[in-house]
């Protein structure tokens, strides 16, 4: 494997582990959120964040919170931790270079990516545009190098 696939192939590990536990953390903090009062939670957050809790967009959204129910709550949770384990597990099999981890990380961020451009043609930010092109190099990186882990097996094989 070249050194440059081999590059970009350490980066979506790292990138797929980050966004991984960055969502477990993000689903743990919202099932702490279940039975409690939950625009309470978040104001608290808002002013440890040194946010201006005045402001008009923050008050909507702070509004909007404090309608949510357990339900709800919980629905978030679930869809949290399921990323989170996804993208953990699509990180641990490409590190451990398994055929099956190169399919699953092309099909699971590739399915997403037709939401993302449509994030992006209704609002451009910075950040949608960057996460965007982000998941179609990764999924352009691992569908154009298929053989990206045979390699390994040919190598095994040979090795018995």
């Amino acid at each position: 494997m070249a050194k440059k696939s081999a590059g970009f192939l350490k980066f979506i590990i790292g990138y797929k582990a980050f966004t991984g536990l960055l969502e477990l953390v993000i689903g743990i903090g919202f099932f702490k959120l279940i039975n409690q009062n939950v625009e309470e939670a978040f104001t608290r957050l808002a002013v440890s964040l040194n946010l201006d809790i005045d402001n008009r967009v923050l008050s909507s959204v702070m509004k909007q919170i404090a309608t949510m129910g357990n339900g709800t709550i919980m629905s978030i949770t679930f869809v949290f931790l399921f990323l989170g384990v996804l993208n953990l597990t699509e990180a641990w099999g490409l590190h451990l270079k398994r055929r099956w981890a190169e399919w699953l990380t092309v099909i699971a961020t590739g399915i997403l990516i037709p939401f993302e451009l449509y994030k992006v043609v209704v609002s451009v930010t910075f950040f949608k545009v960057v996460i965007l092109v982000l998941n179609t190099a990764i999924v352009y990186y691992l569908a154009e190098n298929r053989k990206l882990f045979s390699r390994k097996r040919e190598t095994r094989l040979a090795d018995e």
